[in-house]
């Protein structure tokens, strides 16, 4: 169904962002991640835990100690690397070191160990030499280990050396004592991972909040999946350097945003495209805030140049920007460039109405003419011409459905598939209410759908949502206790307000 469109004051921008903020992605520690590096600690305290005889004493966490006993039983360990790695990482807890500076300092001890530039390894199933490399990550480490385990002899300085660097002083060793000790005894009272999650959440919350930051684009990758848009054809996978797209060269030292979605991006070669970047911002993140308000307008510059027609859409959400980062917030919106903002909550409204904008129909829109009983390609082309939209990608549209068996196609009849039936629904229930409702008097109505789009306080009741459902799609047969629940299914997943 084509949305309506809706023309913004500055102070219905802001006030938007404000009611439909998404303030956080979730706790670090609900993370599979997390879960997943706090697992791996545990195993690796318990391993050291055999290793030590239950860290006895602190001689017995002492590097010679642990690589002399586990040279000694490392061929009995079902999955070397994986045991490795839980080992190592949680010393490298224990110890506060990173692997970037042991990566760097581990060839120059092996170089003065060795007296050459040459080491022991397996390659092939071939005992052999190779040359000691001038950066020796601890992956390359574990794996070079892991390949010597049935040459425990030549195995053993190997190890040693390593562990030497990982507990390269006393203190070092006592800190490994002291927390695996702690482990131990928190462990019978059935709180070690507590004891784990709080130290390995300051390790590690760097990385994880990188890849946190990643969700939106996550998110808006599932919904157009939901609209039946093709991933790696409808929408890239990974994010776009303009440059590169555009056939530009990049000056010397120049840098610019790149593009997390450049929508169609392969198949719809011709026309206008929307040019989209994210930026989630849980806290204060000014510095990286700042820079990216810098290089917006490089970018949006240098894409002009050579695409005249891009359409540049931003995707904000975030405390951040609620609070520290309102300023740079302001300077987003205001951009004379920027199209259109969209958050995680209002994509499904706003990022398909800039799709339809530009002229790009989804299959969806085909669906919703489908619900209407509309289902030969005639009724279907005056259907959507009479929406606004240009015959050629009409035709476009229709011709993908039916290549890529997004719907049924059998003796010129087109047909929703029975797999798309409830989402197609429950989609043209959320647009009748952008396209059906009003704004709506606080003080005087209650029960209303609320949605984002259009002006403050826009939406209906759920009544009137029934009867403008069944006058718009009068074909669908479904009880009203099934369109209730799909109503919900929209205020579950946060696309609309109750209110």
């Amino acid at each position: 169904m084509k949305l309506k469109q809706h023309k913004y004051t500055e102070e219905e921008r802001l006030s938007e962002f404000d009611k439909w903020i998404t303030p956080s992605l979730g706790d670090i520690k609900d993370s599979i991640e997390f879960k997943s590096i706090v697992a791996g600690l545990d195993d690796g305290f318990r391993s050291l835990s055999g290793y030590t005889g239950g860290f006895a004493s602190v001689e017995s966490c002492s590097a010679y100690n642990i690589a002399k006993v586990i040279n000694t039983k490392i061929q009995d360990v079902h999955n070397c690397n994986i045991h490795l790695t839980n080992i190592f990482n949680a010393i490298l807890l224990a110890t506060g070191k990173t692997d970037n500076n042991l990566k760097c300092q581990y060839p120059i001890v092996l170089h003065r160990i060795f007296g050459g530039d040459e080491i022991a390894a397996v390659k092939g199933g071939q005992l052999t030499k190779v040359k000691i490399p001038r950066d020796f990550s601890m992956e390359k480490a574990i794996k070079h280990f892991s390949s010597l385990t049935a040459y425990p002899d030549l195995l053993a300085p190997l190890m040693k050396s390593y562990f030497d660097l990982l507990l390269s002083d006393d203190d070092y060793v006592k800190q490994l004592y002291s927390l695996g000790k702690s482990f131990l005894l928190l462990d019978k009272e059935g709180q070690s991972y507590n004891l784990l999650s709080s130290i390995a959440i300051f390790q590690s919350r760097g990385s994880l909040t990188a890849k946190a930051g990643h969700l939106p684009e996550k998110k808006l990758r599932e919904y157009m999946s939901d609209w039946g848009m093709k991933s790696g054809f409808d929408f890239n996978l990974d994010d776009i350097d303009v440059y590169d797209f555009l056939g530009l060269t990049k000056k010397k030292n120049e840098k610019s945003r790149k593009y997390d979605f450049i929508v169609p991006y392969l198949s719809k070669l011709d026309g206008k495209k929307l040019f989209v970047q994210s930026q989630f911002y849980a806290g204060d993140s000014g510095s990286v805030s700042h820079k990216v308000v810098d290089q917006t307008d490089a970018s949006r510059q240098q894409t002009l140049k050579k695409y005249p027609q891009a359409v540049f859409v931003e995707y904000l959400d975030g405390a951040g920007y609620f609070s520290a980062l309102n300023g740079d917030l302001k300077k987003m919106l205001a951009k004379k460039s920027t199209k259109e903002f969209i958050q995680i909550r209002t994509a499904p409204i706003k990022f398909r109405r800039e799709l339809q904008t530009i002229d790009f129909i989804t299959p969806l829109e085909i669906e919703h003419v489908l619900l209407k009983g509309h289902t030969t390609e005639k009724e279907l082309t005056m259907d959507l011409q009479q929406q606004g939209y240009d015959l050629t990608e009409i035709k476009r549209c229709l011709n993908d459905c039916k290549s890529n068996n997004i719907v049924d196609y059998k003796n010129g009849v087109f047909a929703i598939r029975n797999e798309r039936i409830d989402i197609s629904i429950k989609y043209s229930l959320l647009d009748c209410i952008a396209n059906f409702g009003h704004v709506v008097s606080l003080s005087k109505e209650k029960g209303i759908l609320f949605v984002p789009g259009y002006a403050n306080n826009w939406g209906m009741n759920q009544n009137d949502l029934l009867e403008s459902f069944s006058h718009e799609f009068p074909f669908v047969e479904m009880t009203a206790k099934d369109l209730l629940a799909k109503i919900q299914w929209l205020i579950d997943n946060e696309f609309v307000v109750l209110k």
